[in-house]
């Protein structure tokens, strides 16, 4: 049986590699992070400043740095290079200069094992570059490794093997990404800019050429290259900030360079805007300006913009694209920007065809399929559809009859794929690219939510709604759910498992509005107690409930995944009760639980330990805030004991099937009921006094602090003497009566209004 990776090294304690050792703690390995030394400072010094620099304000804040700093070790090049020899991989990030990094190269493969496979994490060089003259027995083991920045969030890493390298050592680095980094790995072919910078760059300079030929102010631009094409929502501009204006030159310059098709190359060109920009040291978000920057003015924080023409920052004003402003299907606003003539539909034009164009016409020369193109774009560069799925969103036969109308050539194996097939997705032509899954027997339902039997005698509830929001009708389906459940025979457990990228944003804003706007209070609160009845049902079910949880679980979303059996969570799960920024506290049961979790066995004469818990709790609620990952929920008690992380997003709903049938056939036992000790007066009195410290301070404003006592009165127990026992169901109680209240206020209703309107708390 051949071995497999358990110890890896990363050489270059730069960003990337100190991200990539990280990640790879985090995953479990046991890692070398590897340096050379510099003056008086020692390589292992080196690497310890940049892991410690990442974990405290890098990207890796929030994770669990106990865990990664165990299983992390920082090394000296010269001095500690025998370290590489009991290393499965090493990974070379150092700088993307051809002569380092074969440098670097001679020095892993000289100091590691025969079996050591070694990756470099090139965005551009050519693998078969880097490895000329290698002896035969080192390209077997070498390849690249390229991971995307931020690491931790970018869900593509290309993999790029050289001619020689064994199929074998592929895999297992394949397998490592998959299953232990979480990450969507592709293997491409080793062509310039592999398949992700090949074609996201082009897409970016096609932007860039489009605005200096119509004229448009970058902020213009952005509205109509983010989510109208499908593509990350804010834009090519604020895009190209983010990652960094150099390197999106230098990546030009390589590419305009390099070994590439005739046809290509008049699409390689450095726009003048980008090469002006770059020139005057603005690079982006990490020099603090670039194509925007953020400065102080008379009204706070406010974004300018830069104006080509005029070479300097000016006011950047709210775009709305006019001509298909009354268009609500995502779908049919593409369209009809792309096939009919609307002020804007050449710009748009150039830059959803330059690159659609370029993917088809190269595809064969950097990938060993057109989906894996589809996943690099979306995984790399975050495109909501990649190419291809996009031709097909669009109707395939119509974007190649434009694409010949606007002069670009077609590839044969285009018009073939088709002819036969209606679209690249057999069967898809002119609708949404779905993966063919199986639709699961509906059991329960209504429009906002369904309950499924997904086989193997488990059932599952998802939402239907916009964001995965929580309305009246999807409590009541939640809790009538779990009655089915209970009673039926064909089921053992239940899984809750919503679409998309986020678990749930909370209750819908909407219908709250909507229900205060009417005066349809009883209605209003009727469905509060619906869905505290529904979590106290999924709660106690005598059969498990297993939440599949990822990306963001808001407010009444992060209140069911606290009711839940057992938690199955991505390692990116952003949970927290944030009501506080739409004026209300949390009702669904959240407060109760986090009282519950952070008292439970604590006594009267403890009332020192029972006060500081709700005072740990109460200042996170009060400031909206939430989990910054997976290990982060563990510390704040919306995951425990029991609950599993998994790495890999597209792994979430599977293993939560899986360890909801677990647990059924383990014999599952719902929790015993208790109470806890009520704080009373004494941790009334006390949050108050922290409540007029913050507001001294100007922590919060005055609302803030109306909300805050109303949760100072739910974690003290409302009425309950200082060590008084109190039930669920009387914190419950006051969770409603509290929102109640608040729903009646008008500083609610703005705080409301205005996150409906602009996405943002309102602090008035």
């Amino acid at each position: 049986m051949e071995k497999t990776i358990v110890k890896m090294a990363v050489v270059g304690a730069g960003t990337m590699g100190a991200a990539i050792a990280a990640c790879g703690a985090r995953a479990g390995l046991d890692v070398v992070l590897m340096v050379r030394g510099k003056g008086e400072e020692s390589g292992r010094v080196r690497a310890a400043k940049a892991v410690e620099t990442i974990l405290k304000k890098g990207e890796m804040k929030g994770t669990d740095s106990r865990r990664i700093k165990a299983s992390l070790v920082g090394a000296d090049m010269e001095k500690d290079a025998a370290m590489l020899r009991d290393c499965d991989l090493v990974i070379e990030a150092v700088a993307e200069t051809l002569s380092i990094k074969r440098s670097t190269m001679e020095f892993i493969f000289s100091n590691c094992a025969e079996h050591t496979i070694v990756g470099t994490n090139t965005s551009n060089i050519s693998i078969a570059d880097i490895a000329e003259n290698f002896p035969a027995q080192w390209q077997e083991r070498f390849m690249g490794i390229h991971f995307f920045n931020p690491v931790r969030f970018m869900d593509l890493v290309e993999l790029i093997p050289h001619k020689l390298t064994k199929e074998s050592n592929v895999k297992k680095v394949y397998a490592l990404m998959n299953d232990r980094y979480g990450k969507s790995p592709i293997i491409c072919k080793d062509a310039p800019g592999f398949i992700a910078n090949r074609i996201g760059s082009m897409a970016i300079t096609a932007a860039v050429n489009a605005v200096q030929d119509f004229g448009y102010p970058v902020n213009k631009a952005d509205a109509l290259t983010g989510d109208l094409i499908f593509r990350p929502k804010q834009g090519a501009f604020k895009l190209l900030d983010l990652v960094g204006l150099d390197i999106a030159e230098h990546t030009t310059d390589y590419l305009s360079t390099a070994d590439i098709p005739e046809c290509e190359k008049p699409y390689r060109n450095k726009p003048a805007i980008l090469s002006d920009i770059v020139s005057r040291g603005y690079l982006g978000n990490k020099t603090g300006s670039g194509f925007y920057k953020k400065v102080k003015g008379p009204k706070g924080t406010e974004r300018l913009m830069w104006d080509y023409v005029k070479c300097e920052y000016v006011p950047t004003e709210r775009v709305t694209i006019e001509s298909i402003a009354g268009i609500k299907d995502k779908r049919e606003r593409l369209r009809a920007m792309l096939f009919t003539q609307l002020p804007e539909t050449e710009f748009v034009q150039r830059v959803v065809l330059e690159p659609l164009w370029l993917a088809m016409t190269i595809c064969d020369e950097i990938s060993h399929s057109f989906k894996d193109v589809d996943v690099a774009m979306r995984g790399g560069y975050n495109w909501i559809k990649g190419p291809f799925e996009l031709c097909d969103l669009l109707g395939a036969a119509d974007v190649c009859a434009l694409m010949k109308e606007k002069g670009f050539e077609v590839p044969q194996w285009v018009e073939e794929k088709i002819a036969a097939d209606g679209g690249f997705y057999a069967g898809s032509a002119a609708a949404a690219y779905v993966k063919g899954e199986a639709k699961a027997p509906v059991i329960l339902s209504n429009d906002d939510a369904v309950l499924t039997d997904i086989g193997d005698g488990i059932a599952c509830f998802s939402l239907k709604t916009k964001a995965n929001t929580y309305t009246i009708p999807a409590g009541e389906l939640l809790l009538e759910a779990a009655k089915e459940v209970e009673k039926s025979e064909c089921f053992k457990a239940m899984v809750v498992s919503n679409p998309g990228p986020n678990f749930g944003a909370g209750a819908n804003l909407m219908a709250v509005l909507g229900a205060i706007s009417a005066g349809q209070f009883d209605a209003l609160e009727q469905g509060v107690k619906t869905f505290q009845d529904a979590n106290m049902a999924l709660k106690y079910l005598k059969k498990p409930v297993v939440v599949a949880a990822q990306g963001q679980a808001l407010g009444g979303s992060a209140e069911l995944v606290l009711h839940a059996g057992r938690v199955v969570a991505h390692q990116e799960l952003y949970a927290g009760l944030v009501e506080i920024g739409v004026g209300l506290v949390p009702s669904g049961g959240g407060c109760k639980e986090l009282l519950f979790r952070a008292t439970e066995g604590l006594k009267y004469g403890q009332m020192a330990k029972i006060i500081s818990a709700i005072d740990g709790i109460v200042l996170p609620v009060a400031q909206a805030s939430y989990s910054m990952s997976a290990d982060d929920a563990f510390r704040t008690n919306y995951l425990r004991r029991g609950d599993i992380i998994v790495p890999k997003f597209a792994d979430v709903p599977a293993k939560a099937k899986v360890y909801a049938g677990a647990l059924a056939d383990c014999g599952w036992l719902p929790p015993a009921k208790y109470t806890v000790t009520a704080a009373g007066e004494n941790g009334y009195t006390h949050l108050m006094a922290t409540v007029k410290v913050m507001l001294e301070g100007r922590m919060m404003t005055e609302y803030d602090a109306v909300i805050v006592e109303k949760l100072a009165r739910i974690f003290s127990g409302g009425d309950a003497l200082a060590g008084e026992q109190i039930t669920e169901e009387d914190v419950l109680y006051l969770e409603r009566k509290a929102f109640m209240e608040l729903a009646h206020n008008e500083k609610t209703i703005e705080r409301i209004q205005g996150m409906l309107k602009t996405g943002k708390p309102v602090r008035n």
